[in-house]
Formats: structure tokens, sequence, C-alpha cells
């Protein structure tokens, strides 16, 4: 069985194993980066580019689409640590644009990156990770969670409140990054916002 994201996450015992998983973490990651649509990656490649062998690989990842996933959300936790929280709580749409923005900002500049990620054969299960990290954020961090606390009755409810917003806000910053001519990262944060701050009530400042 695939290891699971929180099992990527956890802090390993085996310091060796440790340094072998993130080597081939940054492998892959360095790998994305440069990726050029019709090529094509390998588990050969990407040991050899960690400095470890293709069992190790096996034993940690099972395969290259898992590596993946795992590549595709150290990047994206980190990406959401570099970017401080609002302080106010329950902060208005221009607030949370502004985080945003920030946000927005370096996802167009990894945007090679993660469309290569999305296109992968691992593209489905990274969607999925990705929505459900974002609905954890939006009930945990964000002015949304308490907004959707107050009007829906159960966790359950809740959970799937936030988890139809985080799709439908990665569906349009997917569909952002695949657009040539798409609008700003600012244009887009501020319609982000205002949408999300609009579904759940909370109204404009």
């Amino acid at each position: 069985m695939a290891a699971s994201v929180s099992d990527w996450e956890e802090t390993v015992s085996n310091p060796r194993a440790e340094r072998s998983k993130a080597a081939l973490i940054a492998a892959m990651t360095d790998a994305l980066d440069a990726y050029e649509s019709g090529t094509s990656l390998s588990i050969s490649e990407i040991s050899r580019a960690a400095g470890v062998s293709r069992p190790t690989l096996y034993q940690h990842f099972g395969d290259l689409p898992n590596l993946m996933r795992a590549a595709a959300m150290v990047r994206l936790v980190a990406l959401f640590e570099s970017v401080p929280s609002p302080e106010v709580e329950g902060a208005s749409p221009s607030v949370s644009a502004a985080v945003l923005r920030a946000l927005l900002a370096e996802l167009e500049r990894r945007r090679s990156f993660y469309l290569a990620v999305l296109d992968s054969t691992a593209g489905r299960e990274v969607r999925d990770d990705v929505i459900e990290f974002l609905a954890s954020r939006i009930v945990d961090v964000t002015a949304l969670g308490p907004a959707i606390q107050d009007v829906e009755p159960t966790e359950e409810d809740v959970h799937e409140r936030a988890t139809f917003l985080a799709a439908g806000a990665l569906w349009r910053t997917e569909r952002w990054l695949r657009d040539d001519a798409a609008e700003s990262s600012e244009q887009l944060a501020q319609r982000l916002a205002h949408m999300l701050a609009a579904a759940v009530g909370i109204a404009e400042a």
C-alpha cells in the first residue's frame, strides 16, 4: 500500500532514512522544476540525482507518482508556512486577498512545477491531497472557519463545506495557471477572496 501524506510528514527515527527521503524529494523537486512537456522522468534518473539506490526509492515511496505527491505537498506546506496568517480574527476579504496575493505570486513563479505534477499520473491524488490540505486551512486558520461553523450543525458538515470551497479554489487557480493570458495574481486574489467570503456570508469591508 502506498504511503499517505501524513506518513511523509512524520519524523523518521532513522536519520539515514530521513536523509534518503529528503534527498529523493529534493531530486524530484529539481526534476519537476526543470520539466519540459513531452519528456519523461525515470526512477533511475531520480535515484541517481538523489545519490541513492532504486530499491531505496521503492522502499520510501513505492513509485514515482507517490514521490511526486510527496514533493508537491512538501512544497505546498512550505509555501503556506512562508506566508503569515492574518492576525485579526474575522479578517475581512481585503486581508484575505493580501495573503492570497502572496500565495499566488509564488504559485505563478513555480508554474511549471505545479503543472507538471497536475499533469502527471499522480495528478488526481495530488488534487485530492491539496483539497484536503486547503479544507483544513480554511477551517483552522482563516476567518472562513468560524463563519462556516456558525451555520453548519456538525463537524462533518463543516468539513464538507470547507472541502467544497477548497475544490472550487483549486479549480479556479489551476485554470489560471494554465492560461497564459490569465488575469494577474492581484486580480485573481481579489476575485477568490470575494467569492470565498460571499460563499460563507462574510460582508465586504
